[in-house]
């Protein structure tokens, strides 16, 4: 399954062509990952999107609702910019926001157990068994795509280790896609 998610998300890639986004302030993160980014990712049709500012750290956020099988499941970019973190006031940088919180996440025995450096995306990676942090150059991104679970499991441990697996899977395949524009 991880190797034909990755392959998609390589084939995706070179079938759109994608263009590199060169900028040093802030990003629009639907503009940095597109509706049909995602609605390819998840090969479903997005039923709603929604962006909109966000705070600590400061920058902007741009969500993806998908309905399927009588639920919903979305995929949502979170991107902020040395920029508007430092003029927020509550950390100095994108690095300084990430080396925080992965230093906090760290000390909580609940998610330091969860967390995973994640090699090769960015200057530095983590996910932390819900979302994926990336630091690179000037920005923060914070990524999470939630699809659809298929299958059946023999116990709800089975199911959770299942979902967080194709959850960070899914996320490294939207980083990698948006790291390329970021080149």
């Amino acid at each position: 399954m991880k190797k034909s998610i990755f392959l998609s998300a390589a084939f995706f890639v070179f079938m759109l062509g994608l263009t590199a986004v060169h900028a040093a302030g802030p990003m629009d993160a639907c503009t940095i990952f597109t509706r049909v980014e995602a609605e390819s990712l998840f090969n479903a049709k997005a039923a709603s999107q929604k962006s909109s500012r966000v705070s600590a750290p400061a920058g902007n956020i741009c969500t993806y609702f998908f309905k399927i099988q009588g639920s919903t499941y979305s995929i949502r970019i979170k991107i902020s910019s040395s920029e508007e973190i430092k003029a927020e006031g509550i950390f100095m940088s994108a690095r300084d926001a990430f080396d925080r919180q992965k230093k906090a996440r760290m000390a909580s025995a609940d998610t330091a157990n969860k967390m995973r450096n994640i090699p090769a995306l960015g200057e530095e990676a983590f996910w932390n068994g819900y979302d994926l942090w990336i630091v690179k150059a000037n920005y923060l991104l914070v990524l999470l795509a939630h699809p659809y679970l298929p299958g059946s499991f023999i116990s709800s441990e089975a199911m959770e280790k299942a979902r967080e697996q194709q959850n960070l899977n899914y996320t490294q395949n939207m980083a990698m896609l948006i790291l390329f524009k970021m080149k």
